[in-house]
This record gives structure tokens, C-alpha cells and sequence, in this order.
């Protein structure tokens, strides 16, 4: 019988995955609106704080930074929470300083995140021109590192929606290098799956000619 602990450990864990998998379902659906809430306990209260004042009519951009800042005071390690002050930062056109700083803090923090890589690789190529070159790097690694069933076409998606002319130069230039290398593993795979069968057809050959 598991103890009182554990399963309270594996509920905390199953609640947290839930959780991860609903923000990437409604990333996928809209990419243009803010990272979604953090799935620390500690922080969620503040999260939805803020995402509530996003989506009010107006916005209320200083209730949002406020929520957002205590939640950072309380989970500091959050990159998504960051990613909101850059969302933030950018609603006036473009990504100031702060907003910037944000920006690369979340991928000191998380240089790779599986649940919002094609949201923050989107935003990133949007603000291209505001963009360090360490930071256009890491934003690189992290379009090329998307991998996976599904995961590649996502990626592709995110790229051929950017909207800014500066970024969208970079975006097309890996748009076609992440096709070109798709099909190559594509042929290196099949080439690879077709050479038992070559092998037994060159035996077989070998042994009708060999001399009884």
C-alpha cells in the first residue's frame, strides 16, 4: 500500500502535467495570445491574476505587470512569467529594454520549452530587429531543436505566420533548411531500410554465379 505521501506526490505530478498539456493545446490553437499561466503552485494565483487583466477590455497592462512581478517574486525560475512581461513590453509595437531582458532571461532560464517554443520563437522573429545576436542564436537552436511526430510541421506553422519583414527574412531561410533536412533523413532512413534486402539480393546473385 502506497504511503499518504506518495500518492499525495503523484497527485501534485499528474495536476502539473495536466496542466502543461492544457497550455500547449491552447498555445497551439492561438499563437498570438500570451504565454500561458505558470503550473507552479506558488504562482498561479498571480498568473491567472494577470491573464484576467489581459483579457479585460481594456487591457489592464499595469494590474497584469504587477501580478506578474509578485509571481516572480514567489517562483523566480518561471521563463513563461518572464515571457509575459516581454508580451507585455511589446503591445505598445515594440520590445523595449525591459521587455527585451525578459525575453532573454526566459531562455537563460529554459533555453528549450517544449509548451511555448513556437510562441516564443514567433514573438522572437516578430521583434528580429531588437533581437542581440546571442539571443537570435538561442531563438535559432530552439526552431531547429522542435522535433518530433508533429512537432516539426508546429514549428513550420509558427514560422510562415511571422508578420514582421525583418524577421520573416530568417524565418524563410530556416523554413527551407528545415525541409531540406527533413527530406534528406527521409532518404537517409528509406536508403537505410532498403540495404538489408540489397545485401540479400547481392548474395543471392553471388551464389547463382559461383562456380558449383
Amino acid at each position: 500500500m502506497k504511503r499518504p505521501e506518495t500518492q499525495i506526490a503523484l497527485i501534485v505530478v499528474l495536476a502539473l502535467i495536466s496542466l502543461a498539456a492544457a497550455a500547449a493545446a491552447l498555445i497551439a490553437v492561438d499563437p498570438d495570445r500570451t504565454p500561458l499561466g505558470s503550473p507552479l503552485i506558488l504562482a498561479i494565483g498571480e498568473s491567472r491574476t494577470a491573464e484576467a487583466a489581459l483579457r479585460s477590455t481594456p487591457p489592464d497592462l499595469d494590474l497584469a505587470t504587477r501580478a506578474t512581478n509578485r509571481g516572480l517574486a514567489q517562483a523566480p525560475y518561471d521563463s513563461r512569467m518572464r515571457l509575459r512581461l516581454a508580451y507585455i513590453d511589446s503591445l505598445d509595437g515594440e520590445l523595449g529594454p525591459e521587455g527585451l531582458a525578459a525575453l532573454d532571461m526566459s531562455y537563460q532560464l529554459l533555453p528549450f520549452d517544449q509548451y511555448v517554443s513556437t510562441w516564443r520563437v514567433r514573438f522572437a522573429l516578430n521583434h528580429w530587429g531588437a533581437l542581440t545576436p546571442e539571443l537570435r542564436l538561442m531563438v535559432k537552436t530552439e526552431a531547429f531543436s522542435f522535433r518530433g511526430p508533429g512537432r516539426r510541421r508546429e514549428m513550420l506553422t509558427a514560422l510562415e505566420s511571422v508578420s514582421s519583414p525583418v524577421g520573416a527574412v530568417p524565418a524563410a531561410f530556416w523554413t527551407k533548411r528545415m525541409r531540406r533536412d527533413h527530406a534528406r533523413r527521409i532518404e537517409a532512413r528509406r536508403l537505410e531500410s532498403s540495404m538489408p534486402q540489397q545485401q540479400a539480393s547481392e548474395a543471392q546473385s553471388t551464389r547463382e554465379i559461383s562456380p558449383k
